[in-house]
């Protein structure tokens, strides 16, 4: 899911300065807290680029030698691969980023737990995306594709990049992210050189790079991590068993699920509804969206853990808002400039412009809001509000889907991106209405470690 783009001028920023705020502690912000933020979004952003360069190296390659209808068969079977990715996780990968973030110390407990739902999720969603990708409503040249990617999670079950975010290894966590994109870039560009043909070299290497990720963080947790984090597992061993019940995991994982729902199963629809070239054309102003997201989405993970385990501070909510205003602000300049060089963009990235410049300079005004729609999600799952976040997301993902079934057969991709924009309005608005009546930052949790 990114590049970065934060430099060492990160510390200049306001909004990471408000950042800080929300993360620090009720004294405010020390010059520690701010040295390990930006260290983090360092760490994360030369895996996020390496990542974000090797996928756009690779939609670049498919789409100038194959074709806008190869890249839009990709995209689909990468968006159901995505699915059943979610499906398999159930949220599992926040919470043990939580749990692990506030009691390192019971990391294999943790550990073991959270493999033991996977592979139970796992088990039934791979078979249940394979079903799909052999009798669903996808065109038949995607149906191969399709189940090569859905085979290729089941290594996902086993990954432990959820532990190297919640120990603060971002460095590692880059690394994976980054390192797992580059071999597939690599292995199926030589694949399709040696053997003329696309099908078997990108799903085996799609397959090989997620096999390499999972063993490199098995085996830094085995031969480093482990040995970092001495003591028993003290008493939070009861927190562990109830915030891993299924009751307990489940609304996360349907939230995380719609979450995916809302963001891209307008190229689902599209896959059923529409033709190749649309939903390439599609997926080609989507990815430019994706890019600038990707380094926003540094900001909130490097973030993430540091909420988990915030304790309430009276500016926190003063500066959430100023926060949300301040990324606004930021969205919408971004979204100003790529409406106007979307046609040099387009052609810089793809050989050409594919048709896809208007459908571009709608998706563009998405970003101020969802900006701050991820800002306040991260929020809301860091502070335990998971259900409030079930029901927003619940809502924006319906409604998506709805405006997609009446818009796509009329406008094809354009229907597509008009459905996104409303989609995200309705979201932004339920979840702003929610943090003014109920303060988020209410919860007093304990801090295992200092910020």
């Amino acid at each position: 899911m990114s590049p970065a783009e934060l430099t060492d001028k990160a510390s200049d920023t306001p909004g990471l300065t408000k950042l800080n705020i929300l993360a620090g502690t009720a004294a405010g912000i020390n010059l520690s807290s701010v040295k390990s933020v930006i260290g983090s979004l360092f760490s994360l952003g030369v895996g996020q680029a390496v990542s974000t360069f090797s996928s756009l190296i690779f939609f670049a390659y498919i789409s100038r030698h194959f074709g806008v209808e190869l890249l839009g068969i990709v995209a689909l079977a990468l968006t159901i691969a995505t699915y059943v990715t979610l499906g398999t996780d159930q949220g599992l990968r926040l919470i043990g980023a939580r749990l692990v973030a506030r009691e390192s110390s019971a990391a294999q407990v943790i550990i073991r737990r959270i493999l033991l739902k996977r592979l139970l999720s796992c088990a039934l969603c791979v078979t249940i995306g394979c079903l799909y990708a052999l009798w669903g409503p996808v065109p038949r040249a995607a149906r191969a594709y399709i189940v090569g990617f859905v085979l290729a999670v089941i290594p996902y079950a086993f990954s432990l990049d959820w532990l190297a975010w919640g120990l603060n290894k971002f460095a590692w966590l880059g690394g994976f992210n980054g390192g797992t994109r580059a071999l597939f870039l690599i292995g199926s560009v030589t694949g399709i050189l040696l053997t003329r043909t696309t099908f078997l070299p990108i799903t085996l290497a799609n397959g090989i790079a997620a096999t390499v990720g999972s063993l490199a963080m098995w085996g830094a947790w085995r031969l480093r991590w482990k040995g970092e984090l001495s003591g028993s597992v003290p008493v939070a061993e009861e927190l562990i068993q109830r915030e891993l019940r299924w009751a307990a995991v489940l609304p996360l994982g349907v939230t995380t699920i719609l979450s995916q729902a809302f963001n891209n199963f307008d190229t689902v629809m599209l896959g059923a509804m529409s033709t190749t070239s649309e939903l390439g054309r599609y997926s080609a102003a989507y990815k430019i969206l994706f890019l600038i997201l990707g380094a926003y989405w540094l900001v909130m993970s490097s973030v993430y853990p540091k909420l988990s385990r915030a304790r309430t501070s009276p500016a926190a909510r003063k500066a959430l808002f100023i926060t949300v205003a301040l990324v606004a602000v930021v969205g919408g300049l971004l979204a100003i400039v790529v409406s106007a060089f979307a046609p040099g963009i387009l052609r810089t990235l793809y050989g050409g412009d594919l048709q896809a410049t208007n459908l571009l300079r709608v998706l563009v005004w998405a970003l101020p809001m969802d900006f701050c729609v991820a800002l306040l999600s991260v929020v809301f799952v860091s502070r335990g509000h998971d259900r409030a976040l079930l029901v927003a997301t619940a809502g924006a993902a319906g409604s998506d889907i709805i405006l997609n079934l009446l818009l796509i057969p009329k406008f094809q991709a354009r229907g597509a991106a008009l459905a996104t924009l409303a989609s995200y309005a309705y979201f932004l608005v339920f979840l702003l209405q929610y943090t003014i009546r109920k303060p988020v930052f209410a919860e007093a949790i304990a801090q295992s470690s200092a910020i």
